[in-house]
Formats: structure tokens, sequence, C-alpha cells
């Protein structure tokens, strides 16, 4: 098919040891058919993503993305956040005074013990996300899913080094992936939360830490997690790519980002020659000019990635704030990068969402919405494709008991206790 003069198909070195640890080469929418709105060439596209096969092998060719047969593919889709990471104001994490992650993670084992807290947690990710939430995914026409993962999804929490590394490290992203396959769903798997954390937030998993940019081990650590990943998905063409770290805010400066950046995609590629590699310019300015030239570090297969929100914006503000996406991508058109927008909202505004689907689409920027679900207010939740429709239980997770805590987080599946905002258009 034919898409704003495109042909599109959418198909919705050696380690060494650094400080004692092992790294790998460090140095040297498409809218829902319900909604209308578009018709024509997306319209097919929906078609094209409801009849794909596995996905082909993505990456980079000049400014586009494209697949094994060097077909033009968009990704268009969303954010799985609070999955794999918590984030308290979108999930029903805790309803005490536990403020992330780490906390709960930490509060469940001297509870319950490790074996039990990583039962629950994983209790908790399977009814959070299950096979009719990718459904719903493919049905509606999209086809990619960006993934927030963090270090404590890696390594025990008490013992962050290479014995520390989980045994179960995988199961739930190599479920995502199979499943995501055989939908034509590809997937982003998003580094949230680098060892130390890259910045203050609660999002990267543990919150008020910013110690990865002047520890060595953290850096290390990092590097061997991401080298890992890379090991194991190596030639899986489900995963579109890997990105890097999630919004690094808390850099000194824009050179350790840069210096981040290539030390990380060193290591990747150490293991894995063949996968796109996403870089954010989420930090600082948070547009294009927070990132290298590709060729001043000789990246290549890379996507460079921004994140846009308004917040409490006007309708104005945040169409505007599209804008400058299109045109800061276009301005960098000389560096022949693709551009993806990994997270963006357009909140309560129901005509900018039809206007940033629009424009993204006709810039060729590849998109995935922030999120797929969200427990920050009842349905309409702009923060999510889907929200609640009433409330169910959040535990305390200081005061519950195993069962307790297992039950109520169990309510919490998408088919029974959600819809879909459909005043997103999406």
């Amino acid at each position: 098919m034919t898409f704003d003069g495109k042909r599109i198909l959418v198909l919705c070195g050696r380690p060494f040891v650094l400080t004692g640890v092992l790294i790998g080469l460090m140095a040297c929418s498409v809218d829902d058919a319900s909604q209308g709105g578009e018709g024509g060439a997306l319209e097919t596209a929906r078609a094209a993503v409801s009849a794909a096969a596995t996905p082909s092998m993505l990456h980079t060719q000049n400014r586009s993305i494209v697949n094994a047969s060097g077909s033009v593919v968009a990704l268009r889709g969303f954010n799985l956040g609070a999955w794999m990471t918590f984030e308290k104001w979108m999930s029903p994490m805790d309803s005490g005074s536990l403020v992330d992650d780490y906390a709960v993670i930490q509060k469940l084992d001297s509870r319950f013990g490790v074996a039990t807290e990583q039962s629950l947690i994983k209790a908790y990710q399977q009814a959070w996300l299950t096979t009719t939430d990718l459904d719903n995914v493919k049905n509606a026409g999209y086809n990619a899913l960006r993934v927030p993962v963090w270090y404590g999804d890696f390594y025990a929490i008490a013992n962050i080094s290479n014995s520390g590394w989980r045994a179960d490290a995988f199961d739930m992203l190599d479920w995502l992936v199979s499943n995501a396959a055989s939908r034509g769903i590809y997937v982003i798997i998003d580094m949230h939360g680098v060892v130390g954390g890259q910045g203050n937030s609660d999002s990267t998993g543990h919150a008020n830490q910013n110690l990865y940019w002047n520890d060595d081990n953290n850096k290390g650590n990092t590097a061997w997690m991401w080298w890992q990943i890379a090991s194991h998905f190596k030639g899986n063409s489900t995963v579109a790519g890997y990105d890097l770290i999630n919004e690094p805010t808390g850099a000194p400066n824009t050179q350790a980002v840069w210096d981040a950046y290539n030390s990380l995609y060193s290591s990747i590629r150490s293991a894995d020659p063949d996968h796109m590699i996403f870089m954010e310019g989420a930090f600082g300015n948070w547009n294009w000019d927070m990132l290298p030239p590709p060729s001043q570090y000789g990246f290549t297969n890379v996507v460079y990635e921004m994140h846009e929100y308004q917040f409490n914006g006007t309708e104005a503000q945040v169409r505007s704030g599209t804008d400058h996406q299109v045109t800061d991508f276009n301005n960098h058109a000389s560096w022949n990068v693709p551009g993806y927008v990994g997270e963006f909202n357009d909140f309560g505004y129901p005509g900018a969402w039809t206007y940033t689907k629009n424009a993204y689409d006709n810039a060729g920027l590849s998109w995935t919405m922030w999120a797929y679900k969200s427990t920050s207010a009842l349905n309409p939740n702009h923060w999510g494709w889907y929200g609640p429709t009433s409330w169910k239980t959040t535990p305390n997770i200081s005061t519950d008991s195993s069962s307790a805590i297992q039950s109520a987080w169990q309510q919490w599946q998408t088919s029974s206790a959600f819809a879909k905002d459909t005043s997103l258009g999406l």
C-alpha cells in the first residue's frame, strides 16, 4: 500500500571485567475501525495488521524503519506502563506508604521471603496484562508495544551482581514476545530504570537515587544487563529493538548521556549486531539537539526517540507540541535517522489526539502513547487507553496477608475492571 507517498507495510567483542563486573565490550495507528475518522490508506493498514504473521526483523533505512523485505513499517501503539515497573499513581501497587517498585519488593521479601515475593509480583503481572489485552491491540490495528523494565526485573535487589541474576529474569518478557509474535505486534524493550537510577523519579523503579552517572559498578552492571538482554533476544524478529535509558534527566551534563549511550550501544552490539537501538533525547531541552549526529560515534541502525508532554497545557499548546516534534524531526533530516515519539499524551482533548496521530503519521514518525491502561482515574481516563470502570481493592503491602495481596492484585484484569476510553479516538 502507499501512504503519504511511501510504500508502507504495517505489521500490526569480547567481554572484559570492570570493577569485578563482567560486561560486554564497553569501551575501547492506525485507528480502531469502530472509531472511524481517517479511512483510506489507514483502513487498508488496519487490514494488513489483522492479517499479519510473525513480524519480520526490522532495521533502519535512512529516515525510515523497514522490515526484511525493505517495506516501511510505521510503529504505532502503546506503552505497557505499570506492568513490569510499578508506578503508584497509575497502578494498584500499594494503598499504604510505599513509594516505588523497590520498596514493594523489599517489604515483600522481609515479610514473606523472596520466593513468595516473586510469586506475588508475577501474579500481578499475569493479571495486569493478558492475551486479551494483546488481542485488543491487534484488533484495533496497532502493531507496537513499548515495555518499561527496570533492573529489579533482572537482578535480585539484594545482590546486584552476576551471581544475583534472576533465574526467572526473562519469563514475562518471553511470554510477551511469544504472544505478540503470533499477533504481528512488535515489542520495544525500554530500560526505565538502570542500576543506580538515572534520575530521582519513582518511574526508575527506585526513587531518589540518581547514582548511575558517577559509579562504575552501576555502569558495569547496567551494561552487563543489556548484554544479557541482547544475547537472549538476538535474532528474535518480534523484538523491534532496545531503548537504552528512559529519560536520563539526572545526568550531570549532555556528554555524560552520550558517553552512556556509546558504552551501552557497544555492549549490546558485542552480543547482537542486528536489532535497532533507540536513544532518547528526553532530557535537558527534550529535543533532537540533545543527541549527537550518529556519525560522531559511528552509530548504525539507531532510532532517535523523543517524548512529548504539555502538562497543564491548553489544547492549542498540546497541538503546538506536536508540531514541534514534526518540525524538529524534519530539521534533522540530514542525520538520516528515523524518529520515534516513544511517549506522548494529549490529555482530555479528543481533537488533539486525532491531530497528533495524523501529524506523526504524515511526517513518518513512529509513536507509542502513554499508556495502554492506567488507574489514575475512573474512565474516561486519558492516561490510559483503558481506564477502570470501578475501584477494585488496592492491597496494603505492609499489613495484608500474602493471599489478600494476591487476591487484590488479581482483580485488576482489563476484561473485568476496565473499559476503553473512546474519547481518545484511538
